[in-house]
């Protein structure tokens, strides 16, 4: 059971950090930052680091949306440990996405992956941290 919780809770995270960019505002940022614990990491490397929930809704309504214009998040491959109140996660991710400049720029795809950390709560489970790695492939 807490395994099919955590695959979901990465699901809303893709979901909604879509949104995020798709449909930009303080219930985005909101809906996003609240699959977090209080004091929640989501490390994104050269797009920053915000911990707290209130870092990371001012992340997501008014830093992150400037740069991109619009995503989707394929989360896959998940391998993860379950304990009865922690758990860790890898993910491998591909993210398309449209950046706000150049106008008129076209798809791009970002490649990674996530290492997480869960946090079982009152509220169910939590993403405590979120650290992401991107591959670059080779030339």
């Amino acid at each position: 059971m807490s395994r099919a919780a955590i695959e979901v809770l990465k699901a809303e995270y893709a979901r909604k950090a879509d949104a995020v960019f798709n449909s930009p505002g303080a219930a985005s940022a909101a809906a996003l930052a609240d699959l977090f614990t209080e004091d929640g990491v989501l490390d994104l490397g050269p797009f920053g680091r915000y911990q707290g929930r209130a870092a990371l809704r001012n992340a997501c309504e008014n830093i992150l949306p400037q740069a991109t214009k619009w995503t989707t998040h394929y989360i896959v491959s998940p391998i993860l440990e379950v304990g009865a109140h922690e758990a860790t996660g890898s993910w491998y991710f591909l993210i398309k996405s449209v950046p706000q400049s150049p106008p008129g720029a076209g798809v791009s795809e970002i490649l990674g992956s996530y290492a997480d950390k869960y946090a079982k709560t009152a509220d169910g489970w939590k993403i405590r941290e979120s650290i992401s790695s991107f591959f670059v492939p080779p030339s």
